[in-house]
């Protein structure tokens, strides 16, 4: 039976926090503290709710150095912001007249119950207890007056909701929209243990491979073709993107809320001088061992993960900036290096790996300019993996890959679709339905980057971006899966282009 998908209808908290007076107050200042909170706060606390859902004061009390007060709410103007208003209003109104400010808040209970039908539990940070009550569930947050400034309350009710949804948003959409011919069966085994056994890899550690002579060669020949037919065509040139993204890079892609379990992050030495790390030298030396649990000892905490997409250097590039929608559209591409991911999915042969090469291409622009680059993208994939390559190949519409690693759980009501995949069907898994390998996919982002990187145009005009990415070893597998080793059963124009390889003279 399908789990039923949980669904909030509504948000309520209840706060209660002493709000620390700058001085003891003296005689009947108590008193006229008390009366101006209890004549001022509701008006102060309704502004922007809507009617019958103001803020309530639940609890008051003034005694000595302190004001405690207890508000409950629902999810407009939230009860944690009602208590930042009442300290703003004490300290605007009473300090000129009394001399009276506020030193700071305490936060001595903070519940959110989550009113709803098969709300399930999840876990959230902060949280310090949890129960399951007939209207729904109930939090108790262990939160301090820092964080109510942060928003972070608010991003805490909001990361509740995403998780309610995630089941559903997990269930991918996948729409086959075209497919080629089926072609005949030419080669019917898996290439990944010949790739070794025939000596054009070999394994260097799990998910990273040495690519020997002929697996370079074919890898190169199917990147050329990428370039020359798929992104020179529609007026790509090539960059060279940077490797190591800063953690703030990474948390602006959207990475670090998504899919911080999939990534690798790299460490700094803990200081440049040699004699840092004599006591770990000395260990290496002594043992004969890299005693990896005592090196971390010696390195700074992480400050940048390798590229997972390979894209995320480029909104940085227009991070802050302000662009003119009446150039051109940014169409660049990005061959220089590897991408890294520690899978999710388990490591598979040459299809799922660690490191593997990858070329990422992407755009920003109008939006019609951004949408109509995409489809062209994978007009010009299909047409070289049908035609040139001579393999089966489909092309789907999925749920944005982009929005997974994102950790965004809501689709985007657009009329132009987000994420097409391109997929290769593998022969000697047999299916048809099912035995298919994505090996290339084209984006359209809207404004989403564009938000998150702050970028602006001069005229206020919507700007969008894309990115197409290309894992090469999924093409190399994909095309000895179709055509085999038999360098006389490729197509023909592969054929050419591997005429002037010749084979290396290695000695066994």
């Amino acid at each position: 039976m399908e789990e039923k998908q949980g669904v909030v209808k509504d948000v309520r908290l209840r706060v209660s926090a002493d709000l620390h007076l700058s001085r003891e107050l003296r005689g009947d200042e108590v008193e006229k503290v008390a009366e101006y909170a209890v004549s001022s706060f509701p008006s102060i606390f309704s502004r922007g709710a809507l009617k019958d859902e103001e803020p309530r004061i639940n609890e008051l009390t003034v005694s000595g150095e302190k004001l405690s007060i207890t508000v409950e709410s629902g999810r407009r103007v939230r009860a944690h912001e009602a208590v930042k208003r009442a300290r703003k209003a004490l300290s605007e109104e009473l300090g000129p007249k009394m001399g009276l400010g506020v030193r700071g808040i305490s936060v001595k209970s903070f519940e959110v119950t989550f009113i709803g039908d098969c709300l399930r539990e999840v876990k959230l940070p902060f949280a310090k207890k949890v129960e399951k009550i007939k209207e729904g569930m109930k939090y108790w947050l262990d939160v301090n007056e820092s964080d109510l400034y942060s928003q972070v309350p608010d991003r805490i009710i909001s990361l509740f909701l995403e998780k309610q949804e995630e089941h559903a948003a997990a269930r991918e959409v996948h729409k086959i929209v075209w497919r080629s011919s089926e072609k005949p069966v030419k080669y019917a085994a898996d290439p990944g243990p010949l790739l070794d056994e025939e000596g054009w890899v070999k394994r260097f550690y799990p998910g990273i491979w040495y690519y020997l002579q002929p697996y370079a060669n074919l890898l190169r020949i199917l990147e050329n073709m990428i370039v020359e037919k798929v992104a020179k065509p529609l007026g790509f040139q090539e960059v060279v993107l940077p490797k190591l993204i800063p953690l703030e890079v990474a948390k602006k892609k959207g990475h670090l809320a998504g899919i911080p379990s999939e990534m690798l992050y790299v460490c700094e030495p803990g200081s440049r001088e040699v004699s840092y790390f004599e006591d770990y030298t000395d260990l290496v030396k002594v043992l004969n061992e890299p005693r990896p649990e005592v090196l971390k000892q010696f390195l700074k905490e992480p400050v940048f993960t390798l590229p997972y997409a390979q894209c995320e250097p480029f909104y940085e590039l227009f991070a802050g900036e302000t662009l003119n929608l009446d150039n051109p559209p940014v169409k660049l591409y990005d061959r220089s290096g590897f991408s890294f991911r520690h899978e999710a999915g388990g490591l598979r042969s040459l299809e799922r790996l660690t490191a593997f090469t990858r070329i990422e291409i992407v755009y920003l622009g109008r939006p019609e300019d951004v949408a109509e680059t995409r489809d062209r993208l994978i007009e010009n994939y299909l047409s070289i993996l049908d035609k040139t390559l001579d393999m089966e190949v489909r092309s789907a519409e999925v749920t944005p890959v982009w929005m997974a690693h994102a950790g965004v759980v809501k689709d985007v009501s657009r009329n132009v679709s987000a994420t097409f995949d391109i997929e290769a069907y593998l022969p000697f898994r047999g299916d048809r339905e099912s035995e298919w390998l994505e090996i290339a996919n084209a984006s359209v982002h809207y404004d989403k980057y564009v938000d998150w990187f702050n970028i602006k145009e001069r005229k206020g005009r919507e700007v969008w971006t894309g990115c197409s990415g290309n894992g090469l070893e999924r093409w190399v597998y994909a095309f000895l899966a179709r055509h085999g080793f038999n360098v006389e059963n490729w197509p023909v124009e592969v054929k050419r282009l591997w005429a002037s390889y010749k084979p290396p003279i290695m000695d066994t």
